[in-house]
């Protein structure tokens, strides 16, 4: 049993009197950046027909692929 914010874990069966505990080996949620620009108070909407999302920066909009990430325009 591994939490979402534990870093420690317990593995046993049934019926056995002991148990074994382990500590999580790596810390990472496998998020990537997509882009290094600053998004902040920006708005998202995915147009899962279209198979993208758009993300609105000031006065523009930017479209992505929901697949491979790249830039549509």
């Amino acid at each position: 049993m591994f939490g979402s914010k534990v870093r420690y874990g317990v593995s046993y069966k049934s019926n056995q009197r002991s148990f074994q505990l382990y500590r999580r080996a790596f810390w990472h949620n496998f998020k990537v950046p997509i882009t290094q620009e600053n998004l902040e108070r920006s708005k998202a909407i995915e147009l899962t027909s279209l198979n993208v999302f758009m993300v609105t920066k000031l006065d523009k909009v930017i479209i992505y692929d929901s697949e491979t990430f790249e830039y549509r325009g």
